[in-house]
């Protein structure tokens, strides 16, 4: 009878011991950022007065190398879909030499500040801004546009997708992290108006929200 006893309790502490492990799993789960150190890709010039491609990062230091001639540049590449492999500004032609041509990516700054990990999962207070910030460039390279679904976080690698939930009244949305902050302590999230619309916290200001990072970086 003892030794029953002691059989079922020892078996009762191992599933508890399991099940606590996987919750610690589940809350330290995170997401690394898609960032290869050395990619082949089509290199041309358009007229940009920066540099953008598909293929890395937004805001990635690059040295870029024309495999034809041997020569090489080091600049920021901003992402922007729709260029496919790496567009120049013209101005670089003639230290690059003529394009199309075969270019070598080396990847030496992941992003803006070479941050490569998101948390699966976050909680905190969010709040939302508008003007005088419409229009004004981000770090990820673009316009912020109030009227998009964009957000700002202090850490996460720009580009970031998350799906933010109110905790108040239950409605989601979802956001692409291209600026840094909010600068207030306390909170986690600066979400753009028409994301905070869609929550219903616009006249509230501030409101506790889940958020779920869906991919981190682009």
């Amino acid at each position: 009878m003892n030794v029953a006893l002691v059989f079922f309790s020892l078996l009762f502490l191992l599933s508890c011991s399991v099940t606590v492990r996987d919750r610690t799993n589940i809350k330290e789960s995170s997401m690394e950022v898609n960032c290869p150190s050395i990619v082949y890709a089509r290199g041309y010039y358009c007229n940009e007065s920066k540099a953008y491609s598909d293929k890395v990062q937004s805001g990635s230091r690059v040295r870029v190398w024309n495999e034809s001639t041997g020569k090489s540049v080091t600049l920021a590449v901003y992402r922007r879909e729709g260029i496919q492999g790496i567009c120049l500004p013209e101005s670089f032609r003639n230290l690059l030499g003529d394009g199309p041509f075969k270019a070598r990516l080396e990847v030496q700054r992941c992003g803006v500040d070479d941050v490569r990990i998101c948390p699966s999962y976050f909680k905190g207070l969010a709040s939302y801004y508008k003007e005088p910030y419409d229009g004004r460039e981000t770090p990820y390279g673009i316009k912020y546009d109030m009227m998009g679904y964009y957000a700002a976080h202090r850490e996460l690698p720009l580009g970031t997708t998350l799906r933010v939930k109110n905790l108040r009244n239950g409605r989601e949305t979802i956001v692409k992290v291209i600026d840094r902050g909010p600068f207030r302590e306390g909170r986690v999230l600066d979400l753009s108006y028409a994301a905070a619309r869609d929550l219903d916290m616009l006249l509230r200001g501030v409101e506790e929200v889940e958020a779920w990072v869906m991919k981190c970086g682009d």
